[in-house]
């Protein structure tokens, strides 16, 4: 089974989805898939570059978008490519029908935060006639680094559920609801993510020597 990973985030390799899509890749290959990945930042860039992608998505078995919640949706590389997906399908009858999965995280504590961003990728699967094979989503992904081994508990709920996922998706099947609902477990507790986040905010702000609060609203309404 060929399947692509498109990795969505433009910060490419710095990016959480980036480490999760190559954790998810590896896991693939492990249950005996052969897995290729692509920048889509980078190869949405130019013609031969998009060319390139579209190919790659029709001699795939499986896709899988990995990326980073941007406004309740997909980053806009990643957009222009379901874009372009889409007409290309539109003009050239397919020769087959590639499976598509979504793996997305968000800097929210919640997961279901990524919820309409699933429902976007569902929709695009059934609209451009490939079989929707699921998706694993993540709230806190602002915790994540490049040792996932270093967050509270070892990430153990973060490998479980990709191992789980790509034994079922390796040989056709779905992502099972196990690996779902272990995949949107929090990473830690929710004031300790959220204390977190705000000392992150504050060593930016004296960094960037900010003088005002964080709280200044300038252009607030009374």
């Amino acid at each position: 089974m060929n399947a692509l990973i498109l990795i969505g985030s433009p910060k490419g390799r710095n990016s959480a989805s980036y480490v999760l899509g190559s954790m998810l890749a590896g896991y693939l290959q492990k249950h005996g898939a052969t897995v290729s990945e692509e920048m889509v930042h980078h190869g949405i860039r130019s013609k031969d570059g998009t060319d390139r992608l579209l190919d790659a998505v029709d001699a795939s078995d499986l896709v899988v978008f990995a990326f980073p919640l941007y406004v309740d949706s997909l980053p806009a590389p990643l957009t222009c490519l379901l874009e372009r997906i889409a007409e290309r399908r539109a003009l050239i009858v397919p020769t087959r029908a590639p499976r598509l999965a979504a793996l997305v995280q968000c800097g929210f504590p919640e997961s279901h935060q990524c919820d309409t961003a699933v429902g976007i990728c569902r929709v695009f699967a059934e609209r451009t006639g490939m079989r929707w094979a699921g998706a694993l989503a993540m709230g806190m992904g602002g915790s994540l680094g490049g040792d996932l081994k270093k967050l509270p508990g070892g990430g153990k709920n973060i490998f479980r559920a990709l191992d789980m996922a790509s034994e079922s998706l390796a040989v056709g099947g779905d992502i099972p609801p196990e690996a779902v609902g272990l995949f949107a477990k929090p990473l830690m507790p929710r004031w300790m993510y959220t204390a977190f986040g705000n000392l992150g905010w504050h060593m930016q702000m004296r960094k960037n020597k900010t003088r005002r609060p964080m709280t200044y609203r300038p252009y607030a309404q009374g």
